[in-house]
């Protein structure tokens, strides 16, 4: 089942049961040979098509002793794929090239966590970069720990992406969310995760400014739900909103050995019943295995999940896809719950 330019392994599975036969498609878009490992993954369901984006490799951080390899060591840019059937991608196009940006271009190494969000009828292109050529080119004036975040806006889901602006305040993995004609939301992961609402109306001056106060939405601790062990820090959050219910998801990093069992890469979720909260965690504190999730409209009528799984060397960093549903208590219901529920 390989095709060109196909960037992904797929796996598929029911609700509350686990594949182990994954299928596995490589990309070699950028690459000095093909990868099958992705980060970050995000689809985007727009008529009958998915789109995809995802962090490309190489995933690393600045280093002096790479700046002489292709795009100083960094991500070759941000690329589009696309499938009809969520098995079969194709490459589409490159959304932003690193090799063909401007040597003072503030974003143009990294590109981690790139996501497309469909907000009012215009599709913004959300990212982490910098520039590790010099410390002047960057928005701060320095190579920052986990890049900048940059947003850009287009009529088309494939752009192109214009008015591409430093988000002064953002954070890496930082997502978004409209709901209909409202206020759009920026969800930062800075340990705890915290929201924010985010004026996009100057992007075509190159401005984005914040109104109103941050608010805290998620501890990272998860004292408040009785747990005694808790994630290193949050990341990748996702907001959704299905029926009336808000679901907030995120990534969970536990590296801590009292935990055993729990080492490794999870997904977390809080509800709301509106954006103003509360947020209450599922009292699970993880939903399944895996993390730094998007959530699409399936094939099905129903939502699914692209996600990074991490649970064992089945299909270790590759992207995985599967739908879900939300049981009549309001929670999340997923493969492999953790703690049977």
């Amino acid at each position: 089942m390989m095709r060109r330019g196909s960037p992904i392994a797929v796996c598929m599975f029911a609700v509350l049961a686990a594949s182990a036969n994954p299928v596995t498609f490589l990309y070699t878009e950028g690459q000095s040979a093909p990868r099958s490992e992705v980060r970050d993954p995000c689809i985007i369901r727009e008529g009958d098509t998915y789109y995809l984006t995802f962090t490309m490799w190489p995933f690393s951080n600045r280093d002096e002793k790479r700046l002489g390899e292709p795009n100083q060591g960094g991500s070759p840019g941000i690329a589009l794929y696309a499938s009809k059937d969520l098995k079969a991608w194709t490459f589409a196009k490159w959304l932003v090239k690193a090799s063909e940006l401007p040597e003072n271009s503030p974003y143009k190494n990294r590109f981690w966590a790139p996501e497309i969000h469909k907000i009012n009828g215009k599709f913004y292109l959300i990212f982490t970069a910098d520039n590790w050529l010099k410390k002047e080119y960057n928005p701060a004036g320095s190579w920052g720990s986990a890049g900048y975040s940059f947003i850009g806006v287009s009529d088309s889901v494939g752009g192109p992406y214009e008015h591409i602006t430093w988000v002064s305040g953002g954070t890496c993995d930082m997502t978004l969310f409209g709901d209909g004609d409202g206020p759009i939301y920026a969800i930062k992961p800075k340990g705890d995760v915290y929201m924010q609402e985010i004026d996009l109306s100057g992007l075509s001056q190159g401005k984005v400014a914040w109104s109103g106060k941050e608010e805290r939405a998620v501890l990272c601790s998860n004292a408040d739900i009785g747990l005694a062990a808790s994630p290193e820090y949050l990341e990748g959050p996702w907001l959704e909103k299905i029926g009336e219910k808000y679901f907030l998801f995120y990534a969970e990093i536990y590296k801590n050995a009292a935990f055993p069992d729990l080492l490794g890469y999870r997904t977390g979720v809080a509800y709301a019943d509106s954006m103003q909260g509360p947020w209450k965690k599922d009292l699970l504190g993880q939903v399944f295995f895996g993390g730094h999730l998007a959530v699409f409209d399936g094939p099905d009528g129903r939502k699914w999940f692209s996600y990074r799984w991490e649970k064992d060397g089945r299909a270790r960093g590759k992207l995985c896809v599967e739908p879900f549903d939300v049981g009549s208590d309001g929670r999340i219901q997923a493969h492999e719950a953790l703690g049977g529920g």
